[in-house]
Formats: structure tokens, C-alpha cells, sequence
């Protein structure tokens, strides 16, 4: 991009990012050349720091061998396939196929079968030892965070208004992204109504029998507590043979097809800011889209940031997207905005700190030079979007106030994304004050009885 840029500035070296933009409006051609050159020279710079690194550099630097330390005559498939039964006798999968939602659980472990064993672990070179079983994980500390985490909580409840409460609120929130996971604690994670599996199946139940709305077909499993454990852990130091067995979950886990490609997202993430994270395509990627989430979750723990599809967020595909406000109990819409909100999109990319970085300066001038295009669509058709998704509440069968985001695609309309309305962006600006009911938090799981 650098290359491409200097070529425009030896046209007019005082062309400013906005005059750039203006030219690639009218020239779908130069546009091409410019997002091309973008993908050639800049996008797969290696990064500096963890949070500009994406899964597949990530996901390299692992698959790395050190020819002097790696052993060579360790075989470890056998462990693996046993290590793999285990999590998918664990694992319940809800399958939505474009029109129907069902849950599916993996066959259960024969009668007799003797779990993995530790010492079967130990035996093995330290370099290619699996970092879990079904039944086995590596912790940090011995003991179990989940009572001093509600023990945090309970404070937070006894003294919700005060400094020693709002202090053992943040503390109790961080340790759920932090602290090593335990049964309790694994729960407690449960309980997030952010999570796409407990808002996706009640949004397709609502969907059903009408026909203006698409949503993409999707497969949520609910992780094993041991792998999930492993976000908690230093990615760079995964051995093969641990992500091998994730890679290998999750290819049967969701049922995979290595000639399809697939959009991935945790159950509350999606690491969109850098495209490559969220698109998986080509063989090679769906048999390691499992460790692409994994670097995802642990990613975003640490952080606890005129062509038919121009680009943004380094690949992510520009289409126009609405963020509607929802009401579920009024059965109302209380607020909507466009996702790509002109005044944010161009201060992020333009008045960052980082604005001069190729990676903003490409964003903004894809930005500027589809924002007419993508505002225009915007107020065509609002209107018709509200009434819609109005229609669409009396079925919507969820508990207070929600962000809901429609991508427009042609002439389809698709539902991408929900969540609690205090917790999306642009809830400020949207929904008045006097009508904001933030959804009460209940992080107390329904444990069963003993």
C-alpha cells in the first residue's frame, strides 16, 4: 500500500487521505489496484505486539519445529483420538441448517473405557505431552477460584453503590477472564446472556414461518471445561499434540467440511478488527480452525479492541449493517443507528493514535470512499427495517433490552448479532435515557441438587 499511495502522491503530493477517497469513488479499477496493493504489501506484516497478531501468524509461530529440541519418534495419534472421545462424550452441539434448530449430543464413552491417565501424559518427551484430557488440565494455582469469585460478587451485591463494591465487581469480573477454571466457575461463565447460544436459538425460533429475515447457518458447541481451561493458558507455549487434539475436536465437533470455508467467532467474540481471525477458507485452514479459536479466546482474555464488497478492518468485508435497539418486554423498537457510524468510523481511523499506520489510513480511505453509498442504503431503508423487526418481537421470546445487528446483503437482510443493549456501543447515543432499563445481573448458575 505504501507503493500504491506514493504513486498517487507523485500525481499531487499534497492529496490528503479525503482527496484519495474521492478519486477511488470514481474509479472502480484504481480502487481494485488499491485494496490489492494493500493485501500484497501490508496486510501480512509480521506485528509487534499481541494484540495486532491474528490466529494465522499465531497459529505459524506454534507449528514452528525447533529441529534441536523437538523429539522425532514420539507418537502420539492413539493418545490423541482417546483424549478427543473424551471431550466429544462432553460436548452438546446446536445445529441450525437455515431453517431448523436442534440439539445434538456426541455419543457417550463405551461402558469400561479407562480414561487417560496421567502418568500415560507424563511418559511422554515434555515437548509433545498433551496439555489435557476430559478429565485432567493444567492450572496455575491449586485452589479453586470459583468461591472466592462469589465471595467477590456477594460483596458487589451487599454494597452495590459504594467504592468496596464497585472494587469487588471489577475484581470478580476480571478473575472470570483471568483466573484458572474450576466446575463452580465454569458455571458461573454460563450464565453470560451475551453468549450466542443462549440469545441464536430463541432468534430463529422467532424467525420461523417468516420469511423477510435471513440467518446464516450455524453450529454453537458448548466447550468442554478442560479445553476451555487452555484459553487461560500461555498460547505460545501449546504443545503440537495439544492442538492437535483441539484442531481434531473441533473438525468433528462441528462437523466440517475442508472444501467449505466458514465465519468463527467464540460465544461472545468475533476478533472482526482483523478479517483474518473471523474467515477460514482452503483445507489447510478448516483442519486448524480449532486452534483459530482457541488463539481467538485467549486474544481477547488478554485484552480484558464502488466494488460489491470493498474492504475494512483489514479484509472484513464493507457491507451496510444496522443496529437496532430492541425492547423484548415493550415489544418495541427504542432506538437504531447505522454499525458504521460516520463520525466513529472517522475519528477511529483517522484521529486514533495509530492514524498514520497503513492499516487506518488504508480503513479510512475505504471508509470515505464507500460512506455515501453505505449511508444512502441506510436511510432507504430504516424504515422498513423497524417495522419489520417490530413484527418480529411478540415472537422473540428474551428479557429486556437488546442490541439487534442486521447486514444487508443485495436485496437480503441477514440477523448477525445480539446483545445486552448497556453493554453495545452506540447504546449512549441511541436509546434515551429516560426509556434505558439496563437488564438486572444474575451471575448465579442453577447448580443441580446433590
Amino acid at each position: 500500500m505504501k507503493i500504491f499511495l506514493a504513486n498517487l502522491g507523485a500525481q499531487d503530493p499534497s492529496l490528503s487521505k479525503d482527496a484519495i477517497a474521492e478519486l477511488l469513488k470514481v474509479s472502480p479499477e484504481t480502487l481494485a489496484k488499491f485494496e490489492e496493493s494493500y493485501q500484497a504489501y501490508t496486510l501480512n506484516e509480521e506485528p509487534d505486539d499481541l494484540y495486532q497478531q491474528n490466529s494465522r501468524q499465531a497459529a505459524e509461530q506454534n507449528h514452528a519445529i525447533d529441529v534441536n529440541t523437538a523429539p522425532v519418534s514420539a507418537d502420539t495419534s492413539e493418545l490423541e483420538r482417546r483424549i478427543v472421545d473424551e471431550l466429544l462424550s462432553q460436548t452438546s452441539v446446536y445445529i441450525f441448517d437455515g431453517n431448523l434448530g436442534t440439539v445434538q449430543n456426541f455419543k457417550a464413552l463405551p461402558d469400561g473405557t479407562k480414561p487417560v491417565a496421567l502418568q500415560e501424559i507424563t511418559s511422554l518427551p515434555p515437548a509433545v505431552q498433551p496439555q489435557l484430557t476430559g478429565a485432567l488440565m493444567k492450572r496455575d494455582i491449586s485452589e479453586d477460584s470459583g468461591p472466592m469469585l462469589l465471595y467477590q460478587y456477594k460483596e458487589y451485591l451487599d454494597n452495590p453503590n459504594s467504592e468496596r463494591g464497585r472494587t469487588a465487581y471489577n475484581m470478580f469480573r476480571q478473575g472470570l477472564d483471568i483466573l484458572d477454571l474450576d466446575a463452580l466457575t465454569y458455571e458461573i461463565i454460563g450464565t453470560n446472556p451475551n453468549s450466542m447460544g443462549h440469545w441464536l436459538p430463541q432468534l430463529v425460533e422467532a424467525c420461523r414461518g417468516k420469511h423477510f429475515f435471513k440467518i446464516p447457518a450455524t453450529t454453537i458447541a458448548k466447550v468442554p471445561l478442560t479445553l476451555l481451561q487452555l484459553t487461560r493458558q500461555e498460547y505460545g507455549g501449546l504443545t503440537p499434540t495439544t492442538l492437535s487434539i483441539v484442531d481434531i475436536w473441533a473438525h468433528k465437533a462441528f462437523q466440517l467440511n475442508d472444501d467449505k470455508e466458514y465465519f468463527i467467532k467464540t460465544g461472545t467474540y468475533s476478533s472482526k478488527f482483523d478479517f483474518r481471525n473471523a474467515h477460514v477458507k482452503g483445507a489447510k485452514e478448516v483442519r486448524e480452525l480449532g486452534e483459530y479459536l482457541l488463539y481467538i479466546h485467549f486474544q481477547a482474555l488478554q485484552m480484558a479492541s464502488y466494488l460489491s464488497s470493498p474492504c475494512i478492518y483489514k479484509g472484513l468485508p464493507l457491507h451496510t449493517e444496522y443496529r437496532i435497539f430492541i425492547d423484548c418486554d415493550q415489544r418495541k423498537v427504542i432506538g437504531c443507528t447505522p454499525y458504521w457510524e460516520p463520525q466513529t468510523m472517522k475519528q477511529r481511523f483517522g484521529h486514533g493514535n495509530d492514524a498514520n499506520s497503513p492499516h487506518q489510513i488504508h480503513d479510512y480511505i475505504i471508509y470515505r470512499a464507500h460512506e455515501d453509498t453505505l449511508m444512502r442504503r441506510y436511510q432507504d431503508n430504516i424504515e422498513k427495517l423497524i417495522a419489520e423487526v417490530e413484527n418480529l418481537l411478540p415472537d422473540l421470546h428474551l428479557h429486556g433490552q437488546w442490541s439487534l445487528d442486521i447486514m444487508q446483503n443485495g436485496d437480503d437482510f441477514w440477523l448477525i448479532d445480539m446483545a445486552l443493549a448497556e453493554t453495545s456501543a452506540f447504546y449512549q447515543m441511541c436509546v434515551p435515557k429516560s426509556i434505558r432499563m439496563p437488564t438486572p445481573e444474575n451471575w448465579l448458575p442453577q447448580l443441580p441438587e446433590r
